[in-house]
């Protein structure tokens, strides 16, 4: 009982102590216990218990306790709010009570800074966990961009239909080029031109969706890394499942193989432009599909967050293609059905990667023996202009012409 009264008292001292810091008591009372915990351990009763060797008896004698903490101590003025303190060394708490963004040097006024913000204010603002947070904000950057989705479904689907003429000219035409016939190259190309504008069709179109997506992704990417290194102390256990940490990778390499899974799958249906390029190119399929295994050593050293924003990114835009594949909803954004061809219907036949590496390499050959003659032509043409100029008459053109007696006196000469 002693015991317990002495160790209750120094806690209650202690308390008194560090209040005039600025230390919530719930903090100090921990930091408290952990160094006076071996101290209380070894107290035993001959340390709180006094014998009197002088006195009759031998009588013991218990020490006065000490002090109790005053009871206007709590409200006193010189007790300094936690707020201030945290003012005083730059902390500023967000709404959940967390150290912000710019506590951690984060969420500047670069793109990726705001996308901070943006996760930020749902995790603090809105109460989501940052596994949910990134989720939300993958979903709204998706819808975001699903007019664009929908407008490159409507032009892959109306290219299919100019698909075998298209790849006629332009097969015509790079052959042509490589045989360095350059008047049928131009014929040819000013005629595959009349045909795009003729049928209001452009590949290029095509890349406006990824052009748009690219910074956005970057700046995604770069945000949740910059939130990983610093790192987010919260997001220490912000995770879902196995990977509640998402500041370091996952050491089950599950998330990884599954972003990888999913990102092979969106290359293989071709989600945002809604054509299959690969089915038509032998060596850019094979390339496509080895994307995920040369990106699957990086993305397993990733931090979590990254790992779980790429995942979920590829598993929306399933969904999005999914949900396009629809009739109805076709029907409804004025979609055409797009227009499969077989590999008879458009020029040349499908060959298989060592057939379509060996053309390729073929032809490489052929455009480098053409651009070799074209320089050897232009040199030739710099030489003709700045050199000597070769002599191709008899007689020199700068002096006056010989007489016909001087020709007949020569050649007299000669005879004899």
């Amino acid at each position: 009982m002693v015991m317990a009264s002495r160790t209750f008292l120094q806690a209650g001292n202690y308390l008194y102590k560090v209040a005039n810091r600025g230390i919530s008591p719930k903090t100090a009372l921990k930091q408290w216990s952990c160094c006076h915990k071996t101290q209380s351990r070894s107290i035993s009763i001959s340390h709180v218990l006094k014998k009197d060797d002088n006195a009759e008896g031998s009588t013991m004698t218990i020490p006065e306790p000490p002090s109790l903490v005053p009871a206007d101590a709590l409200n006193s003025p010189s007790i300094v709010d936690a707020t201030e303190v945290l003012d005083k060394v730059g902390v500023t708490l967000n709404a959940a009570g967390e150290p912000c963004m710019a506590s951690y040097g984060l969420g500047g006024m670069w793109p990726s800074g705001w996308v901070q913000h943006a996760l930020e204010f749902l995790h603090a603002n809105v109460g989501m966990p940052w596994w949910l947070a990134i989720l939300a904000g993958t979903v709204a950057v998706r819808l975001a961009l699903f007019p664009l989705v929908v407008k490159a479904q409507i032009n892959a689907a109306h290219f299919s239909e100019h698909m075998p003429q298209f790849q006629r000219l332009q097969q015509n035409f790079n052959e042509a080029k490589a045989y360095g016939n350059k008047l049928e190259a131009a014929r040819l190309m000013h005629e595959l031109n009349d045909f795009m504008k003729k049928k209001d069709i452009n590949p290029f179109r095509a890349l406006k969706l990824p052009l748009v997506q690219a910074p956005i992704f970057m700046s995604i990417f770069f945000a949740l890394r910059g939130m990983a290194s610093a790192p987010v102390d919260s997001l220490r256990v912000g995770g879902l499942a196995w990977f509640q940490d998402l500041t370091v990778p996952d050491p089950t390499y599950v998330l990884p193989v599954l972003t990888c899974a999913t990102l092979a799958v969106v290359m293989k249906v071709g989600v945002d432009t809604g054509s299959n390029a690969m089915a038509n190119n032998p060596l850019a399929s094979y390339f496509f599909k080895a994307i995920p295994v040369i990106l699957f050593p990086f993305i397993m050293n990733f931090p979590t967050n990254l790992a779980w924003y790429w995942f979920c990114a590829n598993s929306v835009s399933l969904l999005q293609v999914s949900f396009l594949k629809i009739p109805a909803v076709r029907q409804k954004l004025g979609i055409p059905v797009k227009r499969e061809w077989t590999p008879e219907d458009l020029p040349g036949t499908k060959k298989g990667f060592v057939e379509g590496f060996k053309d390729s390499w073929a032809n490489m050959k052929a455009v480098k023996v053409v651009e070799e003659r074209k320089r050897a032509d232009e040199l030739q043409f710099r030489r003709a202009g700045m050199g000597p100029v070769p002599k191709t008459y008899k007689y020199d053109p700068t002096k006056s012409p010989p007489t016909a007696q001087n020709i007949l006196a020569k050649g007299s000469e000669t005879k004899s």
